[in-house]
């Protein structure tokens, strides 16, 4: 059993839904519930709480508990599905929690570690090599939106951090202090709106249009 939410996506042209299992991630047809691939990721202990990432022909995977992080390739031949791993880093250092990470133009952004409340970094991290571009500490275990080629932050403590989705290094565009209590979860955007919520308010803000 885990706190991770399956993902629906197209791989290789091919309509599959993919768990994050105890014993790693799991590739289903929607339609009849047949297996499609498997790849190993090592239970341990503590519960695996991010969904998996897609990003074309890239599943990444990622649990903290010093468990790591990981990135495989979907491969098809004679229309057989396989997983290859591409690259894997152990312990607490690239993983991500709770924080399910946003994948923009090859690169991972996530908040990284376990249990550093306050303090949790945001990192940037190549998709294809696994190796971090770029760390800004002081977010604690919030949650990561893209949006518009952007990333909206919510720190732990409520902050939202509007910041450039780039490899280049940390940009801050702006920050605004939106709520109290504990924030453990990722903003939701509709409609010129953005949406956040905290352990003991909720609250909704306007998008300026220019």
């Amino acid at each position: 059993m885990t706190q991770s939410t399956p993902v629906a996506a197209t791989i290789l042209g091919e309509r599959q839904i993919i768990f994050f299992t105890a014993k790693g991630l799991v590739s289903v047809a929607p339609k009849t519930g047949a297996v499609l691939w498997r790849y190993a990721f090592t239970s341990g202990n503590g519960a695996a709480a991010c969904s998996p990432v897609v990003s074309g022909d890239i599943v990444y995977v990622s649990k903290a508990y010093a468990l790591g992080t990981a990135a495989v390739k979907i491969t098809q031949t004679n229309g057989a599905f396989a997983a290859t791993q591409m690259w894997k880093v152990p312990g607490n250092d690239e993983a991500n929690q709770w924080s399910t990470p946003v994948i923009f133009n090859g690169c991972v952004f996530g908040i990284t570690g376990q249990v550093a409340f306050g303090a949790s970094p945001l990192k940037c991290i190549d998709l294809a090599t696994g190796a971090v571009k770029w760390s800004k500490s002081g977010f604690g275990p919030g949650g990561v939106t893209l949006a518009d080629g952007n990333l909206l932050v919510l720190s732990d403590i409520g902050d939202l951090v509007l910041i450039k989705a780039t490899p280049d290094g940390y940009t801050e565009l702006a920050r605004s202090h939106v709520l109290a209590g504990k924030c453990w979860n990722s903003v939701a955007i509709s409609n010129g709106r953005i949406y956040a919520r905290s352990t003991r308010e909720g609250v909704s803000l306007d998008i300026p249009s220019n």
